[in-house]
């Protein structure tokens, strides 16, 4: 006797597009390399530097949490201003859970 082979339904489910970190067309970002951007080398020292003398992130510190920062973070995003992204007093130590949580959706808020 021959099976039929049952029909799968798909596991897949659609994603809320405020999730997803899509650039819009009209975005300073789009279609620049993260070079281009202004990570390149320079940035890389910068950020290696700063992270040395700023090794906790701010954020977990405000809750009474050590933890190692990994990412500097723009206060102010610089959309593209130079000045702005080479400007210390505008850069925090984060840690990576912080930065992709915490700090996301502050800049989504606004």
């Amino acid at each position: 006797m021959t099976k039929k082979l049952k029909t799968l339904r798909t596991k897949l489910q659609t994603i809320d597009s405020a999730r997803l970190g899509v650039v819009s067309p009209d975005s300073w970002r789009s279609g620049k390399s993260s070079s281009e951007r202004g990570y390149n080398y320079r940035w890389q020292k910068a950020r290696e530097g700063f992270l040395k003398k700023h090794p906790a992130c701010v954020y977990c510190e405000r809750k009474g949490i050590i933890e190692e920062a990994t990412v500097v973070d723009h206060i102010t995003p610089h959309r593209g201003d130079k000045k702005l992204f080479w400007d210390r007093n505008n850069w925090q130590p984060l840690c990576s859970r912080c930065h992709s949580s915490v700090k996301q959706r502050e800049e989504r808020r606004g």
